[in-house]
């Protein structure tokens, strides 16, 4: 929310253009306003400073207080209105950014329960998860997932995909492999060296 005397210069510059207070007249002293939004004569002073800055008022001591120009108080609005979405934008991308975080710290939390997970027995033909992470001088490096035809050459599936700290769940085609990834995927016991060996040839 605004500073108290932002709302009070927003709600006088909404009344000029209102016609409520016209242009050459005169409007009641600090200590009136002050009474008026119930708040400081401090207050008061700071709200009309904002508007004085872009000429939407004139004061002066023993002088009051005059209306000056109805188009700059439209200009002030403007402004208002600009700086309030932009600080909205923030808050709300300072928001994402932080569930985001709170995302990551999930999603490695429930790869590493699944990770952990006991084997299964031998003789059942299921699917199981595995980490790998890929060397700076694998294969994959530099390639994407279509181009490294990951699945033809090793029958496993990639699940998700942790760079660093970011996570990206259910790559497309067009994802591009990088050094350090760790690569989560799922695959038959039997496959799991096939993968590792693939992830782990050199470029030749």
């Amino acid at each position: 929310m605004s500073p108290r005397y932002v709302r009070i210069a927003i709600d006088i510059a909404e009344s000029i253009l209102n016609k409520e207070l016209l242009v050459g007249t005169k409007i009641s002293g600090r200590s009136t306003l002050a009474s008026k939004y119930n708040v400081s004569p401090e207050t008061i002073r700071k709200a009309i400073a904002l508007l004085k800055d872009y000429e939407v008022v004139s004061s002066a001591p023993k002088n009051g207080i005059t209306i000056l120009n109805e188009d700059h108080a439209l200009v002030f609005l403007k402004d208002i209105l600009i700086t309030k979405a932009y600080s909205d934008i923030k808050t709300e991308f300072r928001s994402l950014i932080d569930e985001q975080s709170d995302l990551n710290v999930k999603m490695k939390h429930q790869l590493k329960l699944l990770t952990e997970l006991p084997k299964k027995p031998k003789h059942l033909n299921r699917f199981y998860p595995y980490e790998l992470t890929i060397p700076k001088s694998s294969i994959l490096v530099s390639k994407t997932i279509k181009e490294s035809r990951f699945w033809h050459f090793t029958g496993a599936t990639i699940v998700s995909v942790l760079r660093k700290d970011k996570f990206f769940i259910s790559p497309g085609p067009d994802f591009k492999f990088k050094a350090d990834d760790k690569i989560h995927f799922v695959c038959k016991d039997l496959e799991y060296h096939r993968v590792r060996a693939y992830i782990e040839k050199g470029n030749s």
